[in-house]
């Protein structure tokens, strides 16, 4: 099954979650977003989706776009059933040698995956080597800005049956620069989200990489130490991987790493040097599913648990995060409702099937491929409207 094209077509979503755009030196209110459409040469076709977030991710709209013209080139005539190979090919075309395009890697890869799930009639989860479980618990992301806020949404969430809260402690420090005030004002929003959260939902307070210091960390962490709930997620930078492993050594919190998981290299170091109890995968900084399930492969047999996050995408793309969290031994919370809560993706309904959100949980559905469809003239009226075809 030879392939004919490669093609990506430009979304306009507009963001919704609260903080933002009030944060928009940290978090786009416009990110670069697209589906990938990979075509065979008798006509059958895969798609996935390509997202970023320029400051968090380092790719732009444009260089999302051009790195789908350079695959194609690399890819057109090669064998779709081949992933190993597509990938060797991508990352000789862009990428291979230091981290890069790997956000246009991750939806091409979805779309090889879909394409050969479609024709052998197999859901994606059986690619990669079968489910442990259709349903997952939820998780989400709280960027509110005031204690009282915070509080507020973790009862939310909580009542609506998720358990998982990814608290957002870095954004000040990350838009304003490293200081005890900042760092006591984010510790503020923790120590509300705490009191209101029940020891059975977990609490992951997110760094984002803000705080820096290891000592601070460590001396700041060891005072939530009776919080059995609580994790700490990338306090320090993602290259500062001594720095991780001396916080999870001396802090009495256990360590979750996101941003420093960017290949199976990475996480095997990761791993080597006990830097992490966690990590946070994200397929389209990973470069896709072929790259995914090595890393998880790696925590599996390290022990190291692994939660599964949305970046965030349409349906399609958090239908493609159930099927590698899906492959997962350990189950932790899923986010994966960020085609729901983080972006306003327009009047238009393009995306059919894939996960539902329903009763505080996501459910997979049974379908070939990753079981989306998509219209494709709402998507050219979408993409006609542009970022003016907003939700009223």
């Amino acid at each position: 099954m030879k392939i004919a094209a490669v093609e990506a077509f430009r979304l306009y979503p507009v963001a919704i979650k609260e903080a933002w755009v009030d944060d928009e030196y940290v978090w786009p209110s416009h990110p670069p977003a697209f589906l990938v459409k990979v075509t065979s040469e008798d006509g059958e076709h895969g798609v996935g989706e390509a997202t970023s977030q320029q400051w968090y991710l380092g790719e732009s709209a444009e260089q999302i776009e051009q790195c789908v013209r350079i695959y194609h080139d690399a890819l057109r005539g090669a064998d779709a059933e081949n992933i190993a190979y597509c990938h060797h090919l991508m990352e000789a075309a862009f990428g291979g040698g230091m981290p890069g395009g790997r956000g246009a890697r991750s939806g091409v890869d979805m779309a090889l995956y879909d394409l050969l799930g479609k024709v052998c009639g197999a859901p994606v989860h059986t690619l990669l080597g079968g489910a442990y479980r259709t349903e997952f618990e939820l998780l989400t992301n709280l960027y509110h800005k005031t204690p009282q806020a915070m509080a507020d949404a973790c009862e939310h969430f909580v009542a609506r049956g998720f358990k998982g809260l990814k608290v957002k402690v870095g954004d000040v420090m990350l838009a304003k620069g490293w200081s005890r005030k900042h760092l006591r004002d984010e510790l503020a929003k923790l120590d509300a989200a705490l009191e209101v959260t029940p020891r059975d939902v977990y609490v992951d307070a997110d760094a984002n990489q803000g705080w820096e210091s290891a000592a601070w960390t460590v001396s700041v962490l060891r005072g939530y130490a009776g919080y059995d709930n609580l994790s700490i997620e990338q306090p320090l930078h993602y290259a500062d991987i001594q720095g991780a492993a001396h916080v999870r050594a001396r802090s009495g919190v256990p360590v979750i790493l996101d941003e420093s998981v960017w290949s199976a290299k990475a996480m095997l170091e990761l791993a080597r040097r006990e830097a992490c109890d966690r990590i946070v995968l994200k397929l389209n900084r990973l470069g896709g599913f072929f790259e995914a399930l090595k890393v998880v492969q790696i925590c599996d047999a390290a022990a190291i648990g692994v939660s599964v996050d949305t970046n965030p995408y349409t349906r399609v793309g958090d239908t493609a995060v159930c099927h590698i969290a899906a492959a997962c031994r350990t189950a932790y919370p899923v986010d994966c409702e960020g085609h729901e809560s983080f972006l306003d993706w327009g009047r238009e309904e393009y995306v059919r099937g894939g996960v539902s959100i329903r009763d505080g949980r996501a459910h997979l559905p049974h379908a070939p491929g990753l079981g989306v469809d998509i219209d494709w003239e709402a998507l050219a009226r979408h993409q006609a409207a542009g970022y003016g075809g907003a939700s009223p």
